[in-house]
């Protein structure tokens, strides 16, 4: 298995001049909809559940509170992705449960990624990451960056961490077991975005995390309600579709 230095190098080292293209088949939206939200927590279950085994109660109490991002195949319309996104305004992070948040990471506008999943069909391509996985990060990048989101996090499986260090998370040192995922290592991560010019400079995909606009990522007019009727806030935030 290679290292995480390794395997930075060898996905770095390609320049790739189909990106306009990269996500043609798909579609990437924040979930708007009690309707939508379902097929997400749906795509989590299947994921988590039925294929993992992990012992999670699907929604939970951090769903009540958190947005839902949904990944599609364009033409069918069928649910293959999806995650989930926590501000930290609306109450701690998961990630709290396991770890004391450096100073930095305390901010109301930190906002923790996680119960990613993709349908093991769509987890393969020709790219050494998943369309689907790009997709739904560029869909992260987007949105955070109309609510002036601050810093992201996201604590990763040890042999996942190079993937994000690979998309410029910086890793904290932080290390615990997470009980409700069978006490599995998790490392935590953050990504400061203010800086997410800067941090992606010389990166070969820095045009399709920061330059390129996709008709596949859909973005809405304003931030839907946290929880989506699963007693969560039912206020949405205001916000420009251009901005």
């Amino acid at each position: 298995m290679p290292t995480a230095q390794q395997a930075i190098k060898s996905v770095s080292e390609p320049s790739d001049p189909g990106l306009a293209g990269l996500l043609r088949g798909y579609r990437f939206r924040v979930c708007e909809t009690a309707e939508a939200a379902r097929k997400a927590l749906d795509i989590r279950r299947r994921v988590y559940v039925d294929a993992s085994g992990y012992r999670l109660p699907i929604p939970d109490a951090y769903d009540t509170r958190s947005w839902f991002l949904l990944a599609e195949e364009d033409h069918s319309g069928q649910p293959v992705g999806s995650m989930r996104l926590t501000p930290r305004f609306a109450g701690p992070l998961e990630a709290e449960e396991y770890f004391t948040l450096p100073r930095e990471l305390r901010s109301p506008w930190a906002v923790e990624i996680n119960r990613f999943a993709i349908l093991p069909a769509y987890r393969k391509g020709k790219l050494f990451l998943p369309v689907v996985s790009l997709g739904l990060f560029k869909l992260v990048m987007r949105f955070l960056q109309t609510l002036d989101a601050e810093h992201m996090v996201i604590a990763s499986k040890p042999e996942r961490v190079w993937t994000y260090e690979w998309m410029r998370f910086k890793r904290t040192g932080l290390t615990a077991r997470y009980a409700k995922l069978d006490y599995t290592e998790h490392e935590l991560l953050s990504y400061d975005f203010r800086r997410a010019v800067t941090i992606l400079e010389g990166h070969p995909f820095r045009d399709f995390f920061v330059e390129l606009e996709y008709s596949e990522v859909v973005m809405p007019t304003c931030a839907p309600a946290l929880g989506l009727g699963m007693g969560g806030n039912d206020e949405a935030f205001q916000f420009q579709a251009s901005a």
